[in-house]
């Protein structure tokens, strides 16, 4: 998309001019109440809405069973849609943050069970995950930063921190059930993206992004049993993740 831009670089004598010429427009943009955010007229809020494309990764897992002691839970990574919603602030023409809360169902479900005391391997099909992520987002577009214009078109960097919401359903591994869990946990990710204005109000975003979302998490009781683990099933949940969506600028 980027090979439709036009790519160019101002001269210090240029900027000065130009700056002269932006003063006018901002004036002209607040009586409007219109603001071109990627030009850096008007600090503005917007809002966005995507959806898209969530790979997990088949990290394993692991439980300490008091009798076996270390076991391990080979993962099946599951593919499967991302949406996400949110409220941000361009505060100038490469710099911007937003809020985002973000849903996928069916993140990873176990595969092989490996018993380390009697090397038993089952195949099983429990711990089916669901990820609720609330992110504080940051994103640079590093060719403003350059002082090099893209035109409509503009390129970023992101990266985030946040709230991440595990909720696993009951595990089923080696004919023994147990109770399900709902785990709270450090989130980040790290991507880049490209937007596309429209107009002055709608952009299009595609971006790309490596999503880490702690650990989903079983409880330690074995349904219908005294037995109780030393600790539950867990695995850490990541995901590559591709999402396309919209933003409307304020």
């Amino acid at each position: 998309m980027g090979h439709y831009s036009l790519i160019y670089r101002i001269s210090y004598g240029s900027l000065y001019r130009l700056l002269a010429v932006l003063s006018v427009v901002i004036s002209t943009s607040f009586l409007s109440s219109t603001a071109y955010a990627d030009d850096g007229w008007l600090q503005s809020f917007y809002l966005r809405a995507d959806a898209g494309y969530s790979s997990t990764i088949d990290n394993d897992g692991d439980l300490i069973d008091t009798a076996n002691g270390r076991d391990i839970l080979e993962m099946a990574s599951e593919n499967g849609a991302r949406y996400q919603v949110g409220i941000g602030f361009q505060h100038n023409e490469y710099l911007r943050y937003d809020l985002t809360v973000s849903y996928r169902d069916d993140l990873m479900h176990l595969g092989t069970y490996r018993d380390n005391l009697n090397g038993v391997t089952a195949t099983n099909g429990g711990l089916s995950t669901s990820n609720l992520t609330t992110m504080l987002n940051a994103y640079i577009n590093p060719m403003e930063l350059a002082e090099i214009h893209t035109g409509r078109f503009s390129p970023y960097l992101q990266a985030g921190v946040g709230w991440a919401r595990n909720e696993t359903g009951n595990v089923v591994i080696d004919g023994n059930t147990l109770n399900g869990a709902t785990n709270n946990d450090f989130a980040w990710q790290v991507g880049a993206g490209l937007g596309y204005a429209i107009n002055d109000n709608w952009k299009i975003d595609l971006s790309y992004r490596f999503l880490d979302m702690g650990q989903a998490k079983s409880s330690k009781d074995v349904v219908g049993s005294p037995q109780k683990l030393t600790r539950g099933a867990s695995v850490d949940l990541q995901a590559h993740e591709v999402l396309i969506g919209l933003r409307y600028q304020f």
